[in-house]
């Protein structure tokens, strides 16, 4: 019996402590996700993902190394009235020689937005930038098919080895978006994961 108030004395002086702690926990929990809402702190976390569909169909591309420039709507959850920022990525779309669709940001990785990656459909001929190593551009490569290079520090990449660096300072590839096919129509879903572009 003494051993049951007691405990049950300690359960009433600790009453108190409940309402402060559990106030003080929510500006924690959400100092550690802040874009989540009261009582969200287990939703699935804030993803950056497409504000709107962004679609193409097979006969936009009527021979491979067709390239589109699109614009990318991503989505960011953000402190302001509407909770999210619409940021445009500009991108390309491209069908390659082997039929697939793919898709890469322009921004370059080392430069962010002050360099965009252009498409270079004959790699081999001079572009006219006027700088020359022997007889040809500097911009030339000897592949045979499209790359994407960039014109601040030359790197280039091969659009037929999933964007491989085969010149320049850039250590990895272009940013890749994910595509999904959905009934006959290839929608833009969202940037690979990683850092945001933008």
């Amino acid at each position: 019996m003494d051993q049951s108030r007691r405990q049950f004395l300690k359960l009433i002086a600790a009453a108190p402590l409940v309402v402060p702690f559990g106030l003080s926990a929510s500006p924690l929990l959400r100092y550690l996700k802040p874009t989540t809402s009261p009582l969200g702190f287990f939703d699935p976390a804030d993803q950056p993902g497409c504000a709107e569909i962004l679609g193409f169909t097979m006969n936009d591309f009527p021979q491979p190394w067709t390239c589109i420039p699109f614009m990318f709507p991503l989505k960011i959850s953000a402190f302001n009235p509407e909770q999210f920022e619409v940021r445009e990525i500009p991108a390309f779309i491209i069908r390659t020689e082997g039929n697939e669709i793919v898709a890469y940001s322009r921004v370059c990785r080392m430069h962010s937005y002050r360099c965009f990656l252009t498409y270079m459909p004959e790699p081999r001929k001079d572009c006219g930038c006027g700088r020359k190593t022997g007889r040809q551009c500097c911009c030339a490569i000897d592949v045979d098919n499209p790359v994407l290079m960039c014109p601040c520090n030359l790197s280039t990449f091969d659009l037929a080895n999933n964007g491989r660096v085969i010149r320049g300072p850039a250590v990895r590839a272009p940013r890749a978006f994910e595509l999904e096919k959905r009934k006959d129509m290839i929608v833009v879903v969202r940037p690979e994961p990683g850092e945001i572009v933008g």
